[in-house]
């Protein structure tokens, strides 16, 4: 992730201690779909920051 932003690294670092979370206390599913959704959230901020960047 190429974002400079400290509060979208908190909440990236919060998603995933979440994900750790339900995955080590055998909410296997929830870890899955924390960690699907986070993932698609990375991608939109890369696409969007790189786009953004592309018009200036």
């Amino acid at each position: 992730m190429m974002s400079d932003n400290i509060g979208v690294k908190l909440f990236f670092v919060i998603l995933y201690a979440a994900m750790a979370y339900f995955t080590f206390t055998g909410n296997i599913m929830m870890g899955m779909y924390l960690m699907a959704g986070g993932m698609l959230l990375s991608a939109l901020l890369s696409l969007v920051g790189s786009l953004v960047k592309s018009k200036k």
